[in-house]
């Protein structure tokens, strides 16, 4: 139960990080149609759809730091099991 907690806990801290930085990133990001992000909320649902493994929809990466980061944010959701597995049960 412990990991299951730890687990959960690791992917909420990384969405809640990720979400300041495309905050901080926001004039980087291109919203399909709508032009630029404006909203604190549409940082949050990048950063949950790539932690959750669903990928980007309508939102996309202009610039090569904003696409380097969501690389970074997608091999952490990838290694999330690995971290979580290995490095917390020591």
């Amino acid at each position: 139960m412990k990991l299951l907690i730890r687990t959960f806990i690791f992917h909420i801290l990384c969405i809640i990080v990720f979400t300041i930085i495309y905050s901080i990133l926001d004039d980087r990001f291109y919203v399909k149609g709508e032009g630029y992000i404006d909203f604190f909320i549409d940082n949050i649902f990048l950063s949950s759809t790539i932690q959750s493994g669903v990928g980007m929809s309508s939102l996309y990466p202009l610039t090569y730091y904003s696409k380097i980061t969501i690389i970074i944010q997608q091999m952490l959701m990838l290694f999330t099991h690995v971290i979580t597995l290995y490095i917390f049960t020591l």
